[in-house]
């Protein structure tokens, strides 16, 4: 019976009820769609057998300012824990990076990931085919091995058993495959195949590189676990030294844990601030709920009047609003879906783990229980409002005052102040997030990113492991390269601007700031022809130059950011620098460019100091080291169509190694754009939440004050007859939104001032109270709140008072 009454109430006001059922829709369907990523990433287990017992080893600091985690750890480090960590079945990965594969006649570039023997059946996922690696075979000098992905294994190898046994060219050399992962097997990053990492303590496991995962043993506590793994890891944080003030440990995390550390922060703020759009969606439902029970005073009453208990009326309106709810809910998971699409879309290249969220069971329940908690949240206050009904007031007038008189109209004026305060809230929040967007844009970049095409490529070759053999390579390509037409420079460089580079120590040898201490920086190899590419300018000294070769002194070349930190108390140009095996003359300074550091407090894109040697000066280990992770790239300017040049690019690169493929074509812009990737998934996500927020409590204060004009209208027009303006009586009308909008931002910006705390390690180029966002929000809010009122108070200009006086 109450579904039935529901239901005719309902389509009674279908406008109403339409704007209620979008407005649940929009905040439930948003709330859908952020929800299905938390609980793919931070709640849903990780599709490992007894995922709760699987851990990773992180570095633990403390110091009087807090407390950080770090992933990496390095070689002597894996080994104290494989040796000596009884409580744990262990194993190490390293990195993943991009390589070259040649095989069943197709040449590819792929992604590599390097795991340690037991790496498998520490996550509990045996090889579909075949087997994974020993610990014999998980050593340097072992044998070269690779296990597949599915995929990789479907596209190149068409699913065949047989495969298992066949060999492929990897790095260039044959790789014997042993195995096939499942399809639904899934790594810690995105991998096409797997093979041996073979951990030393030199080399790249001289740095903190490897990342160790474990599972508890049997029987063994986390709480045992945890504290032989600080045992073992005390000496060594001791001969390490961690700096003064600072105390570190070896500690167990969660492997989810550790796999969402950059994530979880982000994703939780995100889920707050769509909770708060909720909340404002309940308000302007309440809201919107209330007017029509002020509407429906007459007939309550009636109700009430010939026998039904107020228990029956409540009943009855819980049950209305629990039927939108409903409706809403079903319409917002819809919404979700096709939200959900945009969430992955925004974070393909900044979050990968996204891409699992998904709309399922566990997702669906929550939606349901999101809409019966919407449906008692926005529906018991207008329903106990609708109890507090006075008869005799209601059965003797329209019904404007017959609920709850004046206690009534400040229901719906708190809602709406509330809805205000939490939209300024976030506004202020995504204004802020928005300004870092538009801080690092704005940055003047060092260089001329115009015209300039950039090639990618992987010298992780064991046809490349000499100097001489890379050198060739790159002379080869860049003499065909500058050689095309409308080509006006070209070179080669390890990282580009705007990219994360290699980091490496240094002392200063001479001078007055000499000193033993070990010093970081970004470093980069380059040959001729780079810096012309780029326009990045010599503003002393020389660049380098085709002389400068394996045969001639070692040189370097400095940015401005290097000089002005590490040697600003003497002449740089001149002046030595030793990086451990050779010492460098810096023989010129060069501009400074934006860029990314592995290291250090750094924006996401600042001028770094950074150092420059030739490419013809590197030697054959470290050229071996650091292609493991980077790899360099052509950088080509030129004028004409850019698809001619990435065109030219490609045959040059396959006529004179048809192995090394070209791995991705790249814009300067497009570079800044992925390192700047996760400052736009936050601000353009936060900013449309707030954008909807504002929507919702524009809405508000049109219901309010359109419900306020009806209610006021006999009394405005007794006004205009005795005297008052129409100006006068339109200022009347639109004071009390004003008012409200004013107590709602005061109360916003005061949230926002004790909660967009939470966001300063998210914001760069800006303050957390910084006053132009603080006043541009509270500001634009105003105007738009005036609007909001103006345009119901400009129905008194259509006022007869005349009629007005005759009614009753």
């Amino acid at each position: 019976m109450n579904l039935r009454q529901a239901f005719r109430i309902l389509t009674q006001s279908p406008a109403t009820t339409a704007i209620i059922v979008l407005t649940l829709a929009l905040c439930i369907g948003a709330n859908t769609a952020i929800f299905s990523v938390v609980d793919a990433t931070l709640l849903r287990p990780l599709p490992y057998p007894d995922p709760y017992r699987l851990i990773r080893v992180v570095t633990h600091y403390q110091s009087a300012a807090g407390e950080s985690d770090s992933i990496g750890q390095d070689g002597r480090t894996w080994e104290a824990i494989r040796d000596h960590a009884t409580f744990l079945d262990s194993s190490v990965f390293g990195s993943a990076s991009g390589v070259n594969m040649a095989a069943a006649g197709q040449v590819q570039y792929v992604k590599q990931q390097r795991v340690g023997a037991g790496f498998f059946r520490v996550l509990g996922i045996s090889p579909l085919v075949g087997r994974e690696f020993t610990p014999e075979e998980d050593r340097p000098g072992g044998p070269p091995l690779t296990v597949l992905s599915f995929a990789l294994w479907r596209r190149v190898f068409r699913q065949d058993p047989a495969a298992v046994g066949q060999t492929l060219l990897l790095r260039g050399e044959p790789y014997t495959i042993i195995g096939v992962m499942p399809e639904s097997f899934q790594s810690s990053v995105p991998a096409d195949l797997w093979t041996p990492l073979k951990a030393t303590r030199n080399g790249e496991g001289g740095g903190i590189n490897y990342r160790v995962v474990g599972r508890l043993k049997p029987g063994v506590t986390w709480a045992a676990a945890d504290g032989q793994m600080e045992s073992v890891g005390a000496p060594l944080m001791k001969e390490r030294g961690v700096g003064k003030g600072f105390t570190a440990r070896l500690k167990l995390v969660t492997l989810q844990q550790g796999q969402t550390q950059d994530l979880r922060k982000p994703v939780l703020i995100l889920w707050a601030a769509v909770g708060l759009v909720l909340l404002i969606g309940c308000a302007n439902v309440a809201s919107l709920l209330l007017a029509r029970s002020a509407a429906r005073s007459r007939e309550i009453a009636t109700r009430m009047a010939l026998g039904g208990g107020r228990g029956v009326i409540i009943r009855q309106l819980m049950t209305e609003a629990l039927v939108l709810a409903l409706i809403g809910g079903a319409a917002g998971i819809l919404v979700g879906y096709f939200g959900l699409a945009g969430l992955k879309a925004l974070a393909a290249k900044t979050y990968t783990m996204v891409e699992s969220a998904r709309l399922d069971g566990r997702v669906l329940l929550a939606t349901g229980i999101l809409s019966l908690f919407v449906s008692l949240l926005a529906g018991i206050f207008p329903a106990l409002e609708a109890g507090a009904v006075d008869l005799r007031n209601a059965l003797s007038d329209a019904g404007g005052r017959g609920i709850a008189g004046r206690r009534k109209r400040w229901s719906r004026k708190l809602l709406v102040a509330g809805e205000i305060a939490i939209a300024v809230l976030l506004l202020i929040g995504a204004g802020l997030l928005i300004r870092t967007v538009a801080f690092f844009y704005q940055l003047r970049p060092g260089f001329d990113p115009n015209h300039v095409i950039s090639a990618s490529f992987s010298l992780q070759d064991a046809r490349y492991k000499t100097a001489q053999r890379v050198n060739q390579l790159f002379d080869a390509g860049l003499e065909r390269m500058r050689s095309l037409p409308g080509v006006e420079a070209a070179g080669v460089g390890l990282s580009l601007p705007y990219e994360a580079a290699l980091n490496t120590g240094f002392q200063r040898v001479d001078g007055p700031e000499a000193s033993n201490r070990y010093l970081l920086t970004n470093f980069y190899y380059i040959t001729p022809g780079y810096l012309e590419a780029l326009r990045i300018p010599v503003l002393s000294g020389r660049a380098i130059l085709p002389g400068d070769t394996a045969t001639t002194a070692p040189i370097v070349l400095v940015n401005q950011s290097f000089v002005k930190q590490y040697l600003s108390r003497q002449a740089p140009v001149g002046s030595h620098l030793d990086f451990g095996k050779d010492i460098r003359q810096v023989v010129g300074v060069v501009g400074d460019v934006q860029q990314s550091a592995n290291y250090g407090e750094f924006a996401p894109l600042a001028p770094i100091p950074a150092v420059y040697i030739p490419a013809t000066q590197t030697n054959d280990s470290f050229l071996r080291m650091v292609h493991t992770w980077f790899p360099p790239s052509w950088v080509v300017r030129a004028q004409g169509a850019p698809a001619d040049a990435i065109r030219s690019i490609q045959n040059i690169a396959a006529a004179i190694d048809p192995l090394v493929p070209i791995a991705e074509f790249r814009t300067l812009d497009d570079i800044r754009a992925t390192t700047l990737s996760t400052q736009r998934f936050q601000a353009t996500l936060l900013g449309s939440l707030s954008a909807l927020a504002l929507i919702l409590a524009v809405v508000g204060i049109y219901g309010l004050m359109s419900q306020s004009v009806v209610e006021r209208r006999r009394e405005l027009g007794i006004r205009i007859a005795i005297g008052a303006t129409l100006s006068q009586a339109i200022r009347e009308a639109i004071l009390p939104g004003l008012q409200l909008a004013l107590a709602g931002v005061a109360a916003g910006c005061v949230l926002a001032g004790l909660s967009t705390r939470v966001l300063r390690h998210l914001i760069w180029g800006v303050s957390t109270s910084d006053p132009a966002t603080y006043v541009g929000v509270a500001m634009g809010l105003l105007l738009v709140a005036a609007t909001a009122s103006l345009l119901p108070a400009l129905r008194i200009s259509r006022l007869n008072p005349a009629d007005t006086l005759r009614e009753e």
